[in-house]
């Protein structure tokens, strides 16, 4: 029988003794599939927690005893001859093999999957107990190989001189086999390989002709530091919420920062250089304190809320697995409080986390707003932002929910400012917010404009939940009607070729106001979109576009000069205002503008030249009569 119908018989064991939800599996071709219908892949170390080492639950991989070895040598794996095809319901017994100063076992990719990419950490001092199946129906043999290192026991058919080599198979059966290996004096690491599909003759003498199934990486080392404290994957981090747990890094939605009513969660990693939950054999102290007295409360991990806030700035639990804990942080108070939490297991700090709690609204500001439109509250926007008392911005919206202790109804119209041509006050439109990445946003009002043009003020209020009011300050808001005309001018008289050109095109009512910022000047059509037509300029770096609209009566347009110099005159246009608030007919009026572009060059002329030379005869004139004056004086 060949060696792909022998891996492709039913399976020896099935999978019921591995612990449901801790295996990392992998697929793998046809050839390797376990009998019995098992799924395809390997474990190579028993699940967290068990008592027995990893089951054969395929053919041709090579397995690692976990189980530690309580007799001060390794152990290898009881030899057993399975009568073929009898779709055994059991998983052979591995309960013999024993490792001895194991410390860590996993794969390359993090994972505990048998094949070739397996790795291991041993004790200088240690014995490494690894074992196989072979399917042998037709006579073939496997061979485990070990390089920086020798066999010291195995339970296979061969052993070569050199105790480097060790083979098993049989006529007839499935052979259970394993050996126990030992570092090399001054080996730093030691490979084992796991060779298969190989005769009797062959086994010994050329296993690497076979087929290589497994590989463990061994790394050897002088002491272990299994179950100690490893800066690299421990923490204190933060969470989305008290669920968020088994974090390696800040939850993404996590900012750091909260409103006073709020809580923020932490989320503790207690490992050691392998990656593997510290567990410490008696009890342990896990303390967790806060600096500014914030108050913080330790639970075990996936609980939304511990306990409600924590009755002071310090809490602790005895345990002897200090990983994975939640950590629920409360502020004081309604006044701003920056605190930082810091969390140890036993004395050794896991880490810190500087935390901040916004306090109730202490001061408002509004700020830059548009000219509004004549008889409508549509469009007619200004800005707010709302401040705690240490000066930090506080918002009513976040990435996870609404912040209820800045609450949009509670910020009101301030009547006792609202003056001039505004005939209403102002509503909110916008809730501040704040963005996944921390940042806080603008919020946005709008005030409603009487049927005349001027100038008023308008203000708001925020009523905190502790019954305190805050005014913002009077913001002077402008009143214009739709644009009617149009000017364009350059800031400069003229321009060296590359210079960067500002053309400003400026709006204003039928009054002679500068327009609203709120009505359109332009449209998605070709034939209303704005245009300026003219010749000495490079190429253009902003402008015009069909959406383009007015900011504070006016749009800035910029372009990068060109090379010529020359006197240009062209026009710029916007049909839509031409044509409906002027009436033009047949093509849009348009309105003349001139770029003046001068030479950009350092050379002198002729006539410089001549200037210079008439000068400087005129002062050597001037220096001979003086001295011929105080010749004729002597």
């Amino acid at each position: 029988m060949s060696t792909k119908t022998i891996k492709q018989r039913i399976a020896v064991v099935a999978m019921s003794a591995l612990t449901a939800g801790v295996l990392s599996v992998v697929s793998a071709p046809a050839s390797n599939a376990a009998a019995g219908g098992a799924t395809v892949g390997a474990v190579n170390v028993a699940a967290a927690g068990a008592t027995t080492n990893p089951q054969i639950t395929h053919f041709d991989r090579l397995f690692i005893a976990t189980m530690p070895s309580t007799t001060g040598s390794g152990v290898a794996i009881t030899s057993t001859t399975e009568t073929p095809d009898t779709g055994g319901t059991t998983a052979p017994a591995t309960s013999s093999a024993k490792s001895l100063g194991l410390i860590n076992v996993s794969d390359i990719a993090g994972g505990l999957t048998a094949g070739t990419t397996q790795t291991a950490t041993l004790l200088s001092t240690g014995r490494l107990s690894v074992y196989t199946a072979t399917g042998t129906n037709n006579g073939e043999y496997s061979a485990i190989t070990v390089t920086g290192g020798t066999i010291v026991s195995s339970t296979g058919t061969y052993l070569n001189s050199t105790a480097t080599v060790a083979g098993g198979g049989a006529a007839t059966g499935d052979l259970i086999f394993g050996s126990v290996i030992a570092p090399s004096s001054g080996s730093t690491s030691v490979i084992v390989r796991l060779y298969t599909g190989l005769s009797s003759t062959t086994v010994v003498t050329a296993p690497t002709s076979g087929d290589l199934e497994g590989q463990i990486t061994v790394t050897v080392a002088a002491a272990s530091t299994a179950g100690v404290i490893s800066p690299v994957y421990s923490g204190v981090f933060g969470a989305a919420s008290g669920t968020d747990d088994s974090l390696s890094a800040d939850s993404a939605t996590y900012v750091g920062a909260a409103q006073y009513s709020s809580d923020m969660f932490l989320n503790v990693r207690v490992k050691d250089i392998y990656n593997t939950a510290v567990s410490v054999g008696s009890g342990g102290l896990l303390t967790a304190s806060a600096t500014n007295g914030a108050l913080v409360n330790l639970a075990t991990a996936t609980v939304t809320d511990p306990a409600g806030d924590g009755s002071g700035s310090s809490d602790f639990v005895a345990t002897n697995a200090p990983d994975d804990w939640m950590i629920q942080v409360s502020a004081p108070g309604t006044a701003p409080v920056i605190t930082t939490v810091t969390v140890s297991f036993s004395g050794t700090v896991i880490g810190t986390k500087t935390m901040q709690f916004l306090g109730e609204v202490a001061k408002i500001t509004l700020s830059s707003p548009v000219i509004g439109n004549l008889g409508t509250g549509t469009g007619n926007y200004a800005y707010y932002r709302m401040y705690d008392a240490s000066g930090a911005a506080v918002y009513s919206s976040g990435p996870a929910a609404a912040n209820t202790a800045y609450a949009s109804a509670a910020l009101l119209n301030d009547p006792s400012v609202a003056t001039g041509t505004t005939t209403s006050g102002i509503t909110k439109s916008r809730d501040l917010s704040i963005s996944a990445a921390g940042v806080v946003t603008t919020g946005r009002v709008t005030f409603t404009c009487g049927a005349t043009a001027g100038k008023g003020t308008v203000g708001v209020t925020f009523t905190n939940a502790s019954g305190t009011i805050v005014k913002s300050n009077a913001l002077g808001v402008t009143c214009a009607g739709d644009p009617y005309t149009y000017s364009a001018s350059w800031d400069k008289a003229a321009y060296i070729p590359g210079d960067i050109a500002k053309l400003t095109v400026t709006f204003k009512d039928s009054a002679g106001n500068l327009a609203n910022d709120v009505e359109g000047i332009s449209d998605s059509t070709t034939q209303n979109a704005p245009s300026v037509s003219i010749g000495g300029l490079d190429k253009t770096v902003s402008g015009p576009t069909s959406a383009d609209v007015i900011d504070q009566g006016v749009v800035v347009y910029t372009y990068t000069v060109g090379d010529t110099e020359g006197s240009y005159s062209g026009t710029v246009s916007f049909p839509v205002v031409n044509n409906r608030q002027i009436a033009v007919t047949g093509s849009a009026a348009a309105v003349t503008t001139t770029l003046n572009v001068k030479a950009a060059t350092a050379a002198v002329s002729n006539a410089d030249v001549l200037k210079s030379i008439v000068a400087l005869i005129a002062s050597i004139n001037k220096q001979i009569q003086a001295l011929q004056k105080l010749i004729l004086k002597r």
